[in-house]
C-alpha cells in the first residue's frame, strides 16, 4: 500500500501561480519560476512576488525561508531555528553560505547556519529539492543555499547607503542595520551591520515566555576588483556573535555563539570559445558556541557545554556555450571539517565529571559534480546531472575512542564512503502559457557526527538521552516529482507533488540495557537503521496582479511522512498556507496577510508528539515613502497577529506558545 502511495504521488499536479512584473515570452516565465530563489537585496525595484517572501526590511532569515517552496522551521527558541525541507532536516540537507560549508558546533542543533547570516548581508536565497541539489554536495533532501550580497562596481566614484531601525512590542525589541557601498572605477566595498536585542516576548495567552531573550551583532564587508572587463576579484567576511540567548524549550540557553567566516574568489567571463565562465573559491571558518545553563531555576547539576566547528575548504566550478544542444557544467570541490564538544559536570559535594559529547572528528569531502542540460527541441529540454563524492572521517580523540569502546564499537579506524548520486528533470512546453516537468533522483548521504560519534546527547523532546553508531550504513533515497506551470494575463500558477522512498532511514531507537544520563530522562535511544521510510505531499505557490494596486499571493505546503510498517515518522508539518494582497500607491501601500494551518494529529508519540491544534492569524502592514531631493525616507507600520491568537507549530518543541499580537514600527533613510 506505501509503495503504491509512493509511486501514484507523482500524479499529482496542480496550480500554483508566480508574478511576472512583464508578461514576456512563455520561454522567460517559465525559466524565471524554475529558478526557485528570492532576491533580497538589489538594485533593482523589488519583485511582487519577492516581497510576499520578505515582508518589511525587519524579516530575519528565518521569516524568509519559512515562507518559501517545501521549507518548515523546528524551533527551540525565538531564533536559531532549524530549517527543515520537505520533512528532511540536519545533515540529510545541505545548508550552504555562497556555495561554502559551513557546520554548526552545538551538539543540540542550536545554531544552524542560518543564524549566522542576516537579510541585511544576503542577495538571494534559493533552494533545490532531492537531487537537483547536488552541485552544493552530497544529500538526500536538497539544498539551501543563502547567497551574499555583493559591492556592486558603479564605474564612478559613489556612495550610497541606508539606515533602518525598528521596533517589536511583544519582545519590547528593537533592530538597527546599518548598509554602505563605495564605488571607485575598478573597485568596490560594501558594509552591513545589524544589531538586535529582545526581551522575553509575550504569547497570545498574555504571559511572558521566560527565556526567550536575545542579543546579537553582525557585521559583513564585501569588496570587489575589477582586474578587467570580463575578470575580478571578491572577498567576503562575515563576522557575527550572539550572547544571552535564551531556549525556552530547552533546558539550557546559549552563553555565547560566535562565527567568522571569510572567502576569496575569482570570475571570470568570456565573450567566446568554448567556456561561458568559471569561478574559484576559497573560503575558511568557525564557529565558538557555548551553552549556559548558569540562570535556571533549581537547577539539579550545573554543566558547561561548550562546541567548535573549524572549516576550510576551496571550489572550482565552470560552464559552458552550447555545444548542438548540449550546454555542460561542472564542479570540483574539497573541503575538511574539524569539529568538537565537551560537557563538564559539577555534582554537588563531588568532584567534576568530564566527557566528550562529540569527540573531536575530522571529516574530509572531495566532490565532482557534472550537469548538462539538452536542448531536445523548443518545447522539451532536459537537465542530467551526476555527483560522485568521497567521505574520510576519523577521530582524534583517544578519550572518544575510549568511551565508544565501553559501548562496544572500535572507532579507531578512519572511515571511508563513496557517495554516488544523479537524476534528471524533463521540462515539456505544451503551449505558450502552459508547462509540465518530471524530475528522477537517486542519493546518498553518510551519517553525521552525531549519528555516528555522539556520546549521550540528551533530546528534550522524547526526553532521552542519544548516542551514536559507528556501524551506521549510508541513507539512500529515491525521489519523483511532478509539476505544471501556468503562465498568462498576470497570472502565473504552479503545483509540484513528489515521493521519496528512503532505505537505511536513520532514527533512535530505544536501548533498555542502557541507564540515562540526564536527570529525569526516560531512558537511552542509539541512531540506528530502518528498512525504509517514505516522505510525500504536494506545493502550490499563488501570485495574481488584478491591476497595478492589486496583487494577490498565496503558498501552500502539504507533507505526509511514515515508516515502512506504517508509524507515523516525527516532525511532520501539517498542511499550511500563506495567504497576502497588497494594496498599492504610488508612495503607500497596505498588505493583508493571514497563514493558516490545520491540526496535526498523525503523530509518534513514541518520539514525544503530541497533537497540534491548528490555527489561524491575521497580519497587516503598510510603507509610506517620500522623496528628499535625492535621498529617500520610508516609514513601515504593522500588526501581526492582529487578534492576539494562542498558538503554536506542529514543529515547535515543547509546544511552547509562540508570540501573541506585536506592533511594529521603523524607519529607513537611503542616501
Amino acid at each position: 500500500m506505501i509503495q503504491k502511495i509512493f509511486y501514484s504521488v507523482i500524479g499529482v499536479l496542480g496550480f500554483s501561480f508566480g508574478y511576472a512584473q512583464t508578461m514576456e515570452q512563455a520561454d522567460s516565465i517559465m525559466k524565471q519560476l524554475e529558478l526557485n530563489e528570492v532576491i533580497i537585496n538589489s538594485d533593482q525595484p523589488a519583485k511582487k512576488s519577492t516581497r510576499f517572501y520578505q515582508s518589511s526590511k525587519l524579516s530575519s532569515t528565518e521569516d524568509i525561508l519559512a515562507r518559501m517552496e517545501g521549507v518548515s522551521l523546528i524551533r527551540r527558541g525565538p531564533i536559531g531555528m532549524e530549517p527543515s525541507l520537505r520533512g528532511f532536516s540536519s545533515g540529510q540537507v545541505n545548508l550552504v553560505l555562497d556555495g561554502m560549508k559551513v557546520f554548526g558546533a552545538c551538539t543540540d542543533k542550536m545554531d544552524p547556519v542560518s543564524i549566522y547570516i542576516e537579510p541585511m548581508n544576503l542577495q538571494r536565497i534559493g533552494v533545490e529539492h532531492g537531487a537537483s541539489g547536488l552541485e552544493m554536495g552530497s544529500s538526500i533532501g536538497g539544498t539551501i543555499n543563502l547567497g551574499v550580497a555583493d559591492a556592486k562596481v558603479l564605474g564612478e566614484r559613489s556612495f550610497s547607503g541606508s539606515v533602518t531601525s525598528g521596533f517589536h512590542t511583544a519582545a519590547q525589541a528593537f533592530q538597527n542595520t546599518l548598509v554602505t557601498n563605495y564605488s571607485e572605477k575598478n573597485w568596490a566595498i560594501r558594509f552591513a551591520g545589524t544589531y538586535r536585542k529582545a526581551n522575553d516576548y509575550q504569547n497570545g495567552d498574555g504571559n511572558k515566555v521566560a527565556f526567550s531573550q536575545y542579543e546579537k551583532a553582525n557585521f559583513s564587508v564585501s569588496s570587489r576588483y575589477n582586474l578587467s572587463e570580463s575578470l575580478f576579484l571578491k572577498a567576503d567576511f562575515i563576522w557575527d556573535d550572539g550572547w544571552n540567548i535564551g531556549y525556552p524549550a530547552l533546558p539550557m540557553d546559549v552563553g555565547s555563539a560566535k562565527a567568522r567566516i571569510g572567502s576569496l574568489s575569482l570570475k571570470r567571463f568570456f565573450t567566446q570559445g568554448n567556456v561561458e565562465h568559471y569561478e574559484v573559491k576559497a573560503y575558511a571558518n568557525s564557529v565558538n558556541h557555548q551553552m549556559d545553563d548558569s540562570n535556571r531555576p533549581d537547577i539539579f547539576m550545573h554543566m558547561d557545554m561548550p562546541g567548535k566547528s573549524q572549516t576550510q575548504g576551496a571550489f572550482f566550478n565552470v560552464k559552458l556555450n552550447p555545444t548542438g544542444k548540449h550546454q555542460l557544467s561542472g564542479k570540483a570541490d574539497l573541503y575538511h571539517n574539524y569539529v568538537i564538544a565537551d560537557m563538564t559536570m559539577y555534582p554537588q559535594n563531588s568532584e567534576p565529571m568530564y566527557m566528550l559529547t562529540w569527540p573531536g572528528n575530522h571529516q574530509t569531502v572531495g566532490g565532482i559534480y557534472i550537469s548538462d542540460h539538452v536542448m531536445l527541441n523548443k518545447e522539451n529540454h532536459m537537465d542530467l546531472y551526476f555527483r560522485g563524492e568521497v567521505n574520510v572521517s576519523s577521530l582524534d580523540s583517544e578519550t572518544g575512542i575510549n568511551q565508544l569502546e565501553v559501548l562496544g564499537y572500535d572507532a579507531s579506524a578512519t572511515e571511508s564512503d563513496f557517495l554516488k548520486s544523479g537524476g534528471l528533470t524533463y521540462k515539456n512546453n505544451l503551449s505558450g502559457n502552459y508547462s509540465v516537468s518530471l524530475g528522477l533522483g537517486y542519493t546518498e548521504r553518510v551519517p553525521t557526527t552525531s549519528e555516528r560519534y555522539g556520546f549521550y546527547l540528551y533530546n528534550r523532546m522524547d526526553n532521552h538521552d542519544y548516542i551514536g553508531n559507528p556501524n551506521l550504513k549510508k541513507e539512500n533515497s529515491l525521489n519523483a516529482e511532478v509539476s505544471s506551470f501556468y503562465a498568462k494575463d498576470g497570472i502565473v500558477w504552479k503545483l509540484s507533488g513528489f515521493g521519496y522512498r528512503i532505505q537505511n532511514y536513520i532514527l533512535g531507537q530505544s536501548l533498555s540495557s542502557f541507564t540515562a544520563m540526564t536527570y529525569g530522562a526516560q531512558g537511552v535511544r542509539q541512531y540506528q537503521n530502518i528498512s525504509a521510510a517514505y516522505l510525500f505531499g504536494a506545493e502550490s505557490s499563488l501570485n495574481i496582479v488584478l491591476n497595478e494596486q492589486i496583487t494577490i499571493n498565496n503558498s501552500v505546503k502539504w507533507l505526509r511522512g511514515i515508516e515502512k510498517g506504517g508509524a507515523n515518522l516525527p516532525m511532520i508539518s501539517p498542511l499550511k498556507s500563506y495567504t497576502h494582497l497588497r494594496y498599492s500607491f504610488p508612495h503607500l501601500f497596505f498588505q493583508l496577510e493571514n497563514e493558516l494551518s490545520l491540526a496535526q494529529n498523525q503523530i509518534s508519540k513514541t518520539y514525544g508528539e503530541y497533537t497540534t491544534p491548528g490555527y489561524y492569524i491575521l497580519n497587516l502592514r503598510g510603507n509610506y515613502h517620500m522623496k528628499l531631493q535625492n535621498k529617500e525616507l520610508e516609514f513601515s507600520l504593522g500588526v501581526e497577529n492582529i487578534l492576539n491568537t494562542s498558538y503554536y507549530e506542529h514543529l515547535d518543541w515543547g509546544r511552547i506558545l509562540r508570540p501573541g499580537q506585536n506592533i511594529y514600527g521603523m524607519v529607513t533613510f537611503k542616501l
